[in-house]
């Protein structure tokens, strides 16, 4: 899969004006859906945690 990244601000780590990867809708529970953009080390960062999810074979909430 080709990932597309684009430059603007990062919602995990808060880095600003810096190419960010759209990751998909978050959702508030008071304002609705927003698009969720990441810088590439947190990209990184959220890929380990997933890989370690899949590695404790925890099932999807």
């Amino acid at each position: 899969m080709k990932r597309t990244y684009v430059t603007g601000d990062c919602w995990r780590c808060d880095a600003l004006g810096v190419p960010v990867l759209w990751l998909g809708p978050v959702q508030s529970q008071d304002q609705g859906d927003a698009p969720f953009y990441c810088c590439e080390p947190c990209v990184q960062r959220l890929e380990e945690l997933i890989r370690a999810h899949h590695l404790r074979g925890v099932a999807s909430a």
